[in-house]
């Protein structure tokens, strides 16, 4: 058996160099039952930690990096291998390369905000493995890969100092993989006397494929900004919105959640791509106050996918939705609604191909405008056996409802209700 402890020897090393702003570790362990752990403060931190074996555990911290550092690599190999770092003051940077079965990573960095970094990459390969990263003032960047069975991966991420940034891309491959990923972006300054109280925010990026059974994927994004309203020259703000999702499905029982959300005054952002390729998947899409575009592709056999989107009081924008199925006893619902003060316009479409599908279209909102006359749009097209559509618009009395159903094949049933 070999063990290393290596804070010991990092204390020592460190009160000798911290006058010169330096901290530097590196630990190499092969065996079993090996344990390294790493502590550094006052200077610009650095760190390395290599483990090959059974039962290893790596445990780094480090701490203010004045003038800016902070970076760590672990490596492990082996079986119940599990990584901690932390990170704070610096720009903050880290590493994680697991193999084996029942890896556990956790990365926490924060405190970023002048020239702006945070960047963590988590790689996990075997059986149980799971990460966790959280990340905040930085513009925030995570990459996490995993290989197995029973992944789980949760990605948080923040900033601000007038936000903006944030991406997140995880890939997991196995069965009964799990993804969360989480982004903000914030903004403000101004205030006291309010003119015209700034804002910024916006950005978010994030991108997930999942490839294997039951793989579940929520991403909720943000991007903030905000106020409008209370005084002096009546306040105002709003920036924000950008958000982009792609999430990517193939298996049995894939679900995938994206919720996008921000504000603007000429809004652009808000896109949203979901594909699932299996049996009983499920896509829930919710859209709000950006441009607000949405593509949804499930092929296979009783899937259900819902595009919710509205553009609201601060935002130019519009709504638009398509939805493509191919299988049998599918499920699609859109749901749009219009800023009716400003005229933003729904446009949905809905395909479906294969047997005893139904397609459900709600749009409402657009009303008379003084920029222009913008109408509810809504295209369904079934083809096969026993499918059913459902569309409903409500507009004002000057607004254009227009939509169009086509069915082909046998005992198809549609009902239009237009207001």
């Amino acid at each position: 058996m070999k063990k290393v402890t290596a804070l010991a020897l990092l204390l020592a090393s460190t009160s000798m160099a911290s006058a010169a702003g330096i901290n530097e570790s590196f630990v190499a362990q092969v065996g079993v039952s090996n344990t390294s752990t790493v502590g550094q403060t006052g200077g610009n931190n650095k760190q390395g930690t290599a483990q090959f074996g059974y039962k290893n555990n790596a445990i780094t911290a480090q701490d203010q990096a004045g003038a800016k550092t902070n970076a760590s690599g672990t490596l492990q190999i082996g079986a119940k291998n599990q990584a901690n770092v932390g990170q704070t003051g610096g720009n903050n940077s880290q590493g994680t390369v697991q193999v084996g079965a029942e890896n556990y990573a956790k990365t926490y960095q924060e405190g970023v905000q002048g020239t702006k970094t945070n960047t963590s990459s988590t790689g996990q390969f075997g059986y149980l493995n799971s990460s966790v990263v959280g990340q905040t003032g930085g513009g925030n960047d995570q990459s996490t890969l995993q290989f197995g069975a029973n992944n789980g991966s949760a990605t948080s991420q923040g900033t601000n100092k007038q936000g903006g940034k944030n991406s997140a891309d995880t890939l997991q491959a196995g069965a009964s993989n799990v993804s969360t990923t989480t982004q903000g972006s914030n903004g403000a300054a101004a205030q006291q006397y309010k003119p015209f109280s700034a804002y910024t925010g916006g950005d978010n990026t994030s991108t997930a494929a999942q490839f294997g059974v039951k793989n579940w994927q929520i991403t909720n994004q943000n991007a903030n900004g905000a106020t409008t309203g209370s005084g002096l020259l009546t306040t105002i703000g709003w920036n924000g919105v950008d958000n982009s999702a792609a999430t990517f499905q193939a298996g049995y029982n894939n679900g995938a959640i994206t919720t996008q959300a921000g504000q603007h005054l000429f809004s652009a952002g808000n896109q949203s791509l979901t594909a699932q390729f299996g049996a009983e998947n499920y896509s829930n899409v919710s859209q709000l106050n950006g441009l607000n575009a949405q593509g949804t592709l499930q092929i296979g056999y009783k899937n259900d996918a819902a595009t919710t989107q509205s553009s609201g009081l601060t935002t130019v924008g519009s709504n638009a939705a398509a939805t493509i199925q191919v299988g049998a006893k599918n499920h699609a619902g859109t749901t749009q609604v219009a800023n009716p003060l400003i005229g933003s316009l729904n446009t949905s479409l809905i395909a479906q191909f294969g047997a005893q599908n139904s397609a459900y279209a709600n749009q409402t909102g657009p009303q008379p405008s003084s920029l222009s006359i913008q109408p509810n749009t809504q295209a369904t097209l079934q083809v096969g056996y026993a499918n059913q559509a459902y569309t409903s618009q409500v507009a004002s009395a000057s607004v254009s409802n227009t939509s169009v159903t086509a069915q082909f094949g046998s005992h198809n049933v549609s009902t239009v209700v237009q207001h």
